[in-house]
């Protein structure tokens, strides 16, 4: 069965068994800061980046617990029993894993950040000509909050219908995209990369996350990983943010590892003066008070506050509300209108506010000087106004102009709703990444768009719609 096949097979699968659970168990779930797991050891600040501080054995559950690494370890088992010739179903057995790991954050202060890691029981995809060592996917998930609530360490504990907090988080969701990668026998983690203080958009924070959680990974000895295994980088929207920050800093700040690829789809932090403008005033402009806010958290020498009126300092304090992940607040602001209206300069672009200006250049991709050493997938719905494929398109351009090497995907998908363009996007381009991925795990060498960058960059047309090599 074809990688395309299998990846259908267990996607499908996820989605049924989610749309069908009722149950839940979230509530015996101890929300982060009532979980002295994410406590960090005395003295841990000394250690190097990536020292697994404390672990343990978890139940990971997708939405439901009728989709939990229980459950379909169970149904794993029984499909060895009965269907033998499903032998890609046998991967439903997992074993689920949580670290806590040292890693520092923008500033390079330590801090301690949680990591879920998911090893399939059998065997890898092409692990005859792969060699002896299962590969691992680093899988950054969107979580696109300002709450500890709404990390996947948390989410993927408690489920969807946890009352205690994190419903509401779009990582529920999305770690459902990376299903097609367990079913091919990847291990698969999950980092908390926004950190303890949840610095969303916060890049070189997101990207030392996402790598610490890698090294942890690794040297973590019950996930069975070698330290020199081949890591592939994967994440979509926010956590395509993520993705493509730590596909620019591993050559910095943790050379050592085996990258061989990364797949960023709509990215969040090509432009994000572009995705700030494409949201300001329309009905997902609710984003953009929780980006401030995390933002501000990461640059506070940065703060806009001295710029805004009374109601503009109470409608970012409502955004930073602990209690809340991304769907709760983007419904929440859905109406509050252009951010400007709360600045005492309603005239002039928040973006031109000199604290506003330095927050989105600092962790734009665009304006960061460094080019990807590994190959780069780099995938979009053209029709996305959520995230605008035009900073997609100019970053990959400049990647190509550096000597980058980078593969890109265009696919095209009228809908009525803005929010269904971007997800869409997501799910479209998710075994094409799949793919991409494998490929760069099997040592083929990737295609080479730069050169047809004028076709590409047309932002209305579609671009080798779900083919990559």
């Amino acid at each position: 069965m074809t990688i395309f096949k299998r990846g259908i097979v267990l996607f499908v699968f996820g989605l049924a068994v989610a749309v069908a659970g009722t149950a839940q168990a979230g509530d015996s779930i101890p929300l982060p800061r009532n979980d002295a797991f994410y406590t960090p050891p005395a003295g841990y600040e000394s250690l190097s980046n990536g020292t697994v501080l404390q672990s343990r054995k978890i139940n990971a559950e997708f939405l439901t617990p009728f989709l939990s690494t229980s459950v379909t370890s169970h149904f794993g088992t029984l499909i060895g029993s009965f269907a033998p010739y499903l032998k890609e179903l046998k991967n439903l057995k997992i074993n689920a894993y949580q670290v806590l790991y040292k890693s520092t954050d923008g500033e390079g202060r330590a801090v301690a950040e949680a990591a879920t890691i998911l090893v399939p029981q059998g065997s890898w995809a092409g692990h005859a000509t792969m060699g002896a060592d299962r590969p691992l996917v680093a899988f950054q998930s969107a979580e696109d909050s300002v709450s500890t609530h709404c990390e996947p360490s948390y989410t993927l504990r408690a489920g969807m219908l946890a009352n205690k907090g994190g419903s509401g988080s779009i990582s529920q969701f999305d770690v459902l995209l990376s299903f097609p990668a367990l079913a091919e026998g990847y291990a698969v983690v999950y980092a908390d990369y926004e950190g303890p203080r949840s610095e969303w958009l916060a890049g070189k924070n997101e990207a030392h996350g996402v790598l610490d959680g890698i090294r942890a990974a690794l040297q973590y000895g019950p996930a069975g990983l070698a330290e020199g295994t081949k890591v592939a980088l994967w994440g979509y929207s926010g956590g395509g943010g993520a993705t493509g920050w730590a596909a620019e800093q591993a050559q910095v700040y943790a050379p050592g590892l085996n990258i061989v690829g990364a797949a960023i789809g709509a990215s969040s932090n090509d432009d994000l003066g572009g995705v700030y403008t494409a949201n300001n005033g329309t009905y997902t402009d609710g984003f953009l008070p929780m980006a401030i806010v995390a933002l501000m958290r990461a640059f506070p020498d940065s703060s806009v506050t001295p710029y805004l009126t009374p109601e503009g300092k109470q409608l970012l304090a409502r955004a930073g509300d602990s209690d809340a992940c991304s769907t709760q607040n983007l419904a929440k602001f859905a109406f509050a209108g252009k951010l400007e209206r709360y600045t005492t300069t309603p005239s002039q672009p928040l973006t031109r506010l000199p604290p506003a200006r330095k927050l989105f250049r600092a962790n734009s991709l665009l304006d960061q000087p460094l080019t990807p050493k590994m190959p780069v997938l780099k995938y979009h719905d053209v029709l996305d106004t959520i995230i605008p494929v035009k900073g997609g398109n100019e970053l990959a351009k400049k990647y190509c102009e550096a000597g980058g090497r980078v593969e890109v995907l265009r696919t095209s998908t009228p809908a009525p709703v803005h929010l269904l363009v971007h997800g869409a996007g997501a799910i479209e381009g998710d075994l094409p990444a799949l793919h991409y991925i494998t490929n760069r795990f099997k040592g083929i060498s990737p295609r080479d768009d730069c050169s047809r960058s004028w076709r590409w960059s047309l932002t209305f047309l579609p671009y080798r719609p779900y083919s990559t090599q």
